[in-house]
């Protein structure tokens, strides 16, 4: 029995050792393969070299595991860390585009100036399928219901109406000032109605600001009724943000049980939603701006497109679900960046009072602020641009329909298209000193009059931090807006003197650092906070 026992033993150990040796081998062949071809395709095909004029397949970065390819290494969730790795390669190389295997796929990451333009034109491009990845992972869609509200295969004045709704009801200039003005009535109303205030309290800043924000925000697009009936709904609906690129990139449960908890909460909650408001129609011939029900006018012409695909009361929340989240998780964290920079004692000693005088420029006789004068202001404008270039993680994704050129870059059908914010907002060639904060880079000045401005003309594909093409956000101007205003309300309203660096703060003497995440966070979150106090002034709100 024993030496029976051992000689079974003897052989799962031949066996498993066989097995190491074997995948070893596979691995070690693999990337030797990969890092040859590598090489050749990197030192044939260079950015400066006359061949690369020709449109060649960008060279594929080696790897170890057949299928798995990078995607451990693209996994990390150090912001920064694999592009500022890419980054070295590419200036190692003297390359402007690389491809990876990235779960399976062929992802082609391009990061030169024409490349990215010519993916932004590009008609051999979709994002439909990527967006029905997205409706069943992150919005807990069916996939019947994915395929209805991301439709790719129908005709094409249905494809576009989603295009069409944002056109007339989020981008158009009625539509934007109807919905800043709410946000801002509403955002003065929390403030008003926040006692303390009044007296002064300590405040960790951007922990502050998210909670007023969101009720705002939700308020302003989807009505008041949401937040009454679930006052709550904000604790499921960060946790669900925080890992929405673990969900997109499809993390088992058994990993995320979390974020998939809170995804079918804050789901369930606006199917609740969303039936207590159809059980409440407005009458004939009602068409406000905004109602406490279903909010901005957009939300119910986004309604009106769910019926019409027939999508189910399930699907429909989970896809007003993002629609909160395109107004939330990227101006919130951006109001926050800017406001953070202008208070903290790091950054340029008259920073913050060249601010004051131009916020002071843009507020009204009934201490009202001038949303159309904050949008022209150069400092303020600048910076805000200058945060969404330091701290914008935005990946621009595309699936390839038909092979095509991009910019040099010969990409095939079924594989995907990747374009990095952070290898253009932070490449050094395109930005003198790109890791530092300097709000009066986008500053420009008249050489006849002298008058000083912002721009940002000229840039095309170095800095897109609202994506472009077709595909471009449509809440960009209200976004902008939202965070202006934000901004000005606070400073102009309220005294805010700093006290302390809070949390895991990892820049310049304990300021806040960017929050672990998945590669495309799009507005980069806060690792830690500013402690400050904050007191209403007598003449504020």
């Amino acid at each position: 029995m024993a030496t029976d026992s051992y000689t079974l033993l003897s052989a799962l150990g031949t066996l498993l050792l066989g097995l190491v040796v074997t995948v070893a081998l596979v691995c070690g062949y693999t990337y030797l393969v990969t890092l040859t071809s590598f090489h050749i395709n990197a030192r044939k095909h260079t950015n400066t070299s006359a061949k690369a004029q020709l449109a060649h397949n960008p060279p594929l970065v080696p790897y170890f595991v057949p299928g798995l390819g990078s995607t451990i290494t693209f996994s990390n969730q150090n912001i920064g860390t694999y592009w500022t790795w890419l980054q070295s390669q590419a200036s190692r190389y003297r390359q402007d585009a690389f491809a990876i295997i990235l779960a399976g796929k062929h992802t082609n990451f391009i990061f030169s100036e024409a490349g990215i333009s010519a993916i932004f034109k590009s008609r051999q491009l979709s994002r439909e399928k990527l967006d029905q990845q997205l409706g069943v992972n992150v919005l807990g869609m069916s996939k019947e219901d994915s395929v209805k509200a991301f439709p790719y295969d129908v005709a094409e004045k249905e494809k576009s109406s989603v295009a069409r709704i944002y056109s007339e009801h989020l981008l158009s200039s009625a539509a934007v000032n109807a919905l800043t003005g709410k946000f801002m009535e509403t955002f003065r109303a929390e403030l008003e109605s926040d006692a303390p205030l009044s007296e002064g309290l300590e405040v960790d800043l951007y922990d502050f600001l998210w909670k007023q924000v969101f009720v705002s925000s939700t308020t302003a697009q989807g009505g008041s009724t949401l937040l009454e009936m679930f006052p709550d709904f904000s604790t499921d609906y960060r946790v669900w943000e925080d890992n929405l690129l673990g969900l997109l990139f499809g993390t088992p449960r058994l990993f995320a049980r979390s974020a998939y908890d809170a995804r079918d909460a804050c789901v369930k909650k606006l199917e609740t939603w969303l039936e207590a408001g159809y059980s409440k129609p407005l009458k004939d011939g009602e068409d406000p701006e905004w109602e406490p029900n279903f909010g901005a006018k957009v939300m119910r012409k986004r309604h009106d497109y769910y019926h019409q695909q027939g999508l189910s009361i399930h699907g429909q929340a989970g896809f007003d679900l993002i629609a909160l989240a395109g107004i939330i998780s990227n101006a919130t964290p951006a109001a926050g960046w800017l406001l953070l920079h202008i208070l903290s004692p790091t950054s340029p000693p008259d920073f913050r009072s060249r601010i004051m005088d131009e916020l002071r420029s843009s507020r009204n006789n009934d201490g009202s602020v001038d949303i159309p004068a904050l949008t022209r202001l150069p400092l303020l404008n600048s910076a805000f641009h200058e945060v969404l270039r330091l701290y914008v993680d935005l990946l621009v994704v595309r699936q390839v329909d038909s092979s095509v050129a991009l910019g040099g870059h010969y990409v095939k059908q079924g594989e995907q298209v990747m374009a990095p914010t952070w290898m253009t907002h932070r490449n050094p060639d395109f930005f003198e000193n790109p890791e530092v904060f300097d709000p009066e880079r986008f500053l420009t000045k008249d050489a006849e009059t002298g008058k000083v401005g912002y721009s940002v003309a000229g840039l095309g594909g170095k800095y897109f931090p609202f994506g472009g093409g077709h595909y471009m956000c449509p809440g960009r101007t209200f976004a902008k807006q939202e965070v202006l205003g934000t901004v000005a309300v606070l400073l102009l309203n309220f005294d805010i003197d700093f006290v302390g660096f809070t949390g895991q703060g990892s820049g310049k003497h304990g300021f806040p650092g960017i929050k672990k995440g998945y590669a495309g966070n799009q507005v980069v979150g806060i690792e830690g906070d500013m402690r400050v106090r904050i007191k209403k002034r007598d003449s504020g709100i």
